[in-house]
Order: structure tokens, then sequence, then C-alpha cells
């Protein structure tokens, strides 16, 4: 997915495509937004989705003056791996300065054997340059997958004209496999014709990635 999703659906980047600007204020009237982007990789929790391949990502979301939203995020995979397909649910607010936002996200991949797919609830928070996020496997093909947690922190800081810095760190506690932890660093440059975005990221175990990731992405 602000680190808040609704903002951010990009997945190409573990830091959900590090856009500028993290969470924006409940708007005033529904709102429907389409995104579309390409990767050198699909990064997720430090390692890498797409076997190392380019992707081409995209989707939409419409948000409802209550602070509803709801949409779906499409990305490719490795050649021979299909898609995947996200549609997601939420439920954002403000109390006082910080933003919140919680909800349901089903992943679905086409073009494998058998039915795969993954359900998660998510909550996220985000204050000033800092946010957060937790997110609960409920439902999966694979049952040993149920009960996974993912916590996530991070924060971007604007340090010149529409260029950002962001960093996250990640801890990923599946509920029968070793835990782990993520993290990423990158810099987003936001032009008229959209957002330019590089980003490093791995995580903590013996045969994990040194992963470096440029993207291009646009929303209207």
């Amino acid at each position: 997915m602000t680190y808040l999703k609704k903002n951010t659906r990009l997945m190409g980047l573990s830091m959900t495509a590090l856009t500028l600007g993290l969470a924006a204020p409940l708007t005033a009237q529904a709102e429907l937004e389409f995104n579309i982007g390409v990767f050198s990789d699909y990064v997720d929790h430090g390692e890498s989705r797409s076997d190392n391949n380019a992707v081409v990502q995209g989707g939409m979301e419409y948000t409802l003056d209550t602070g509803l939203f709801l949409g779906v995020q499409m990305s490719t995979l490795a050649p021979g791996d299909g898609q995947e397909v996200a549609p997601f649910i939420g439920y954002g607010f403000d109390f006082g300065e910080t933003a919140f936002e919680l909800g349901y996200e089903y992943f679905y991949y086409s073009g494998l054997p058998g039915e795969t797919y993954e359900g998660e609830i998510f909550v996220a928070a985000e204050h000033g340059p800092f946010y957060g996020e937790i997110t609960y496997v409920t439902r999966a093909h694979d049952r040993d997958a149920e009960g996974d947690t993912v916590y996530h922190l991070g924060a971007g800081h604007e340090f010149l004209p529409d260029t950002a810095f962001h960093a996250e760190i990640g801890y990923d506690k599946p509920r029968k496999d070793d835990n782990a932890t993520f993290w990423a660093l990158g810099v987003t440059r936001s032009t008229q014709m959209g957002d330019i975005s590089l980003t490093y990221a791995s995580r903590n175990e013996s045969d994990a990635q040194d992963l470096f990731v440029a993207g291009y992405s646009l929303s209207f």
C-alpha cells in the first residue's frame, strides 16, 4: 500500500512505492484514483517476489468522504508465474495529528498450480514523517502461513524540493518458520510526469540478496 495503503498502493518496493507525502487528510468528497508503475524488481519484506524480474503494476482506488476506501492492485510476476491481484477495503480516520487505517487485503495469484491466495488484515498509523503498520494473515492456501505477522516502522524526509529520502525497518514473524528482520532505504524524485524512485532492500538471512530497484510510477 502514507505508508497508509490508500495512498501508496503500488507494490514494487518494500516501502510500497516510496511516494512523497505519506498520509493525506480525509477528503471532503469522494475520489477515484488510478496508478501505474514499472519497476526493475518486485520487492516485499526485503526479498524479490518476481525472481528478480522487472514488473508492471497498476490499480485503482475509490475513497468515500466517510473515510471508507476500496480498490484493487495488480502486478506481473516472473515469466510463467502469472499475476498477483490484490483487492482491498478499509477505513481511514484522523485522531488529532495522527492518521489511522485498518482494513483487509486479499492476494490472489493466477497462473500458478492450484488455488494460491492469502488474506490479511492491516492496521496502519502515521504521525508527521513517521509511519507504522502491522499485518496479520487470517487465511491462506498454505495453512502454515495463517497467523504470520509482519511489523513495519519507517520515516520519510523531503531534503530537497520534490525529493525525499525514506527508510524502513520491519520484522517478519511467521507462525511456523524462523523470524527475520528486513530493511529498505530509498530516494524518490517527484515530477509533473510521475515519480522516479531508487531503493536498496535486504533482510538478515544467510541467503538474502542485496536488492537495488529502480522504478517509475504515475497516479491520476
